[in-house]
């Protein structure tokens, strides 16, 4: 069926809209799914080398934790943006069909310099908790355990290298809107993988 409806004069009805705590428990079913999922697999590769110790196990349990720890980073990252732009009382509406990453809206018009900053430090904040979370929970004794936290490390980084001098630039006065298109253009996110990722590789390869 269309998303609208012919009556029987022929005049248009539009669909009712969908609430935004409707919208808000939809974004949570997909990504709570998508977490699932995630490390599930992480975890069934994990079993299988603690249960054989085979060499073909441990390459699908590290290939499966940079997977799962990518996700999970990227499921962190942006609820913690969603977070912090709420706990500003920025408005923010949920998309009303989350089908990836992205789950909410953030007017720049209609939001502060302050709420997009709350939103902005969201995700970065959300990004490290989750570093402290896998090296306080996860033990570092196999390789693919190991790369979940270099990979929630390098993500952590990542995201840092980009948006911080973004944060940086519109405490100092600077159009949130403006510097983040000014962030998207200069380069910083390509910068922030390098970044992250080296030195990821690199705490995994000082682990393991």
């Amino acid at each position: 069926m269309s998303e609208q409806t012919k009556t029987a004069d022929n005049t248009t009805n539009q669909p009712s809209r969908v609430p935004d705590n409707e919208r808000l428990l939809n974004a949570v079913k997909y990504h709570g799914l998508a977490f699932l999922g995630a490390i599930t697999l992480w975890g069934a590769a994990d079993a299988w080398v603690q249960s054989s110790e085979l060499f073909l196990a441990t390459i699908i349990s590290v290939l499966n934790a940079f997977a799962a720890g990518s996700i999970i980073s990227i499921l962190f990252h942006e609820w913690g943006h969603f977070i912090g732009a709420r706990i500003a009382g920025a408005y923010s509406p949920m998309v009303p069909k989350p089908t990836g990453a992205f789950i909410f809206g953030f007017n720049f018009k209609k939001n502060s310099n302050d709420q997009f900053l709350s939103m902005s430090l969201g995700g970065p904040v959300a990004n490290w908790l989750l570093v402290l979370l896998v090296f306080t929970f996860i033990p570092l004794d196999s390789a693919g355990r190991a790369m979940l936290l270099a990979v929630t490390l390098a993500n952590a980084i990542s995201v840092c290298v980009f948006e911080l001098p973004i944060i940086k630039r519109t405490m100092d006065g600077g159009d949130p809107e403006s510097e983040l298109n000014a962030g998207l253009a200069d380069g910083s996110g390509d910068r922030g993988k390098v970044w992250g990722y080296g030195i990821g590789a690199l705490a995994w390869l000082l682990v393991i």
